[in-house]
């Protein structure tokens, strides 16, 4: 097996179903149906969207009695993959284009220590995701973000490199080139690499958890790439927010800012003197109130 696909599904047949097609037709275009199993798991959706599941062909279905959140779910799929290549594929994203993965991978693998990469991630209104080409957090990254700073300086030689570190706003977005962490709505990796670092940490419930995972791989003196060669359509929350209550939706947006507490304590708490770590929860803190 060369290739397994995970995709994570709640409640989002709607989204899930273009997702599948679109994929298979990928697939078949490159002539890798035999050599690729796309694995989806449930958390724990609704009964009629379990049952329409179950008649899915092509799939290897993992159910879950509960909802795991996303990196939890992504790990079940994780056990069972065989393929050399893991690719996590978020149930909102299009593959409408072609997709060459066949040279995907062996760009992967031709590259010295390059551990996963992405490709362009365009959101519905044609601008690319911006969770899709991202560099760390650091404290002048989100300082810059947060003050708008970044948005302020994006076409300004210079000043976009020294304020535009969170979204790497000072990179073209059509050239193939290193990454500090792509989104986990397409992130292709090696599972050998994938093995060493223990896939997605599981205290992180919805989002951050591929940031985290990003950030992990780095450390360990991998590469992480933007191939900007292809690209698929970001619906973006179609398969978070979209698919439950208004409470769900408030919780899955409270995520966001409790997530980024978690990568400073779990990440910058020993790296960063206390006080400049204090001030960055406070930060976090006060922004996810003015967003609420």
């Amino acid at each position: 097996m060369q290739l397994s696909v995970v995709i994570v599904s709640y409640n989002s047949r709607r989204v899930l179903e273009p997702c599948l097609k679109w994929l298979k037709e990928r697939l078949k275009e490159n002539e890798l149906q035999e050599q690729t199993e796309i694995i989806v798991v449930d958390n724990n959706s609704q009964i009629a969207e379990q049952q329409w599941l179950k008649t899915l062909s092509g799939v290897k279905l993992i159910e879950s009695n509960s909802n795991l959140g996303f990196g939890r779910a992504n790990n079940l799929g994780l056990e069972v993959a065989s393929g050399k290549y893991v690719l996590f594929l978020n149930s909102d994203v299009n593959l409408e284009e072609p997709i060459d993965f066949a040279e995907l991978m062996a760009f992967l693998e031709k590259t010295s220590l390059a551990a996963g990469l992405t490709i362009r991630l365009l959101l519905p209104n044609g601008r690319i995701d911006p969770a899709s080409h991202r560099g760390f957090p650091t404290p002048g990254n989100s300082l810059a973000y947060f003050l708008g700073l970044e948005k302020l300086t994006a076409g300004i030689w210079g000043l976009n490199r020294f304020f535009g570190g969170y979204h790497l706003s000072y990179l073209p977005l059509n050239t193939v080139h290193e990454i500090d962490s792509p989104t986990a709505a397409f992130f292709l990796l090696k599972k050998s690499v994938l093995a060493k670092v223990g896939g997605f940490d599981p205290d992180y419930f919805f989002y951050g958890e591929d940031l985290d995972l990003s950030y992990r791989i780095k450390k360990l003196g991998f590469s992480l790439w933007y191939y900007p060669r292809y690209r698929a359509t970001h619906l973006k929350y179609q398969s978070s927010q979209a698919s439950g209550s208004a409470k769900i939706r408030r919780e899955s947006r409270n995520y966001f800012f409790e997530t980024m507490e978690l990568f400073v304590d779990k990440h910058y708490a020993a790296k960063y003197p206390r006080p400049l770590v204090t001030l960055m929860k406070l930060g976090i803190r006060l922004l996810g109130k003015l967003r609420k």
